[in-house]
């Protein structure tokens, strides 16, 4: 449960199993309902820093919510984390 006004924290672990050093990005798609990012913000605290290979960085997924949301009460997104090298 979030409520207006408030933000949920989650921490993931990101792994590089690659043989190269690597970036990492963040996006979201595929909101429900389609006005939710009108009131939902996803952001994270990953600093842009390159991850070598078998490096591990903590990572803190932080959802807000905008206090003047109404009319959800259900939502759901796809958070698609990609690499570069």
């Amino acid at each position: 449960m979030v409520e207006p006004g408030s933000t949920s924290n989650v921490t993931v672990y990101v792994r590089n199993e690659g043989n190269t050093a690597t970036n990492i990005s963040m996006t979201t798609e595929s909101w429900s309902p389609s006005n939710a990012p009108n009131y939902l913000t996803l952001n994270w605290n990953y600093n842009g820093q390159q991850l070598n290979p078998s490096e591990v960085v903590q990572i803190t997924l932080s959802l807000n919510v905008s206090s003047s949301v109404k009319g959800i009460e259900n939502f759901s997104f796809d958070i698609i984390i990609s690499i570069s090298c």
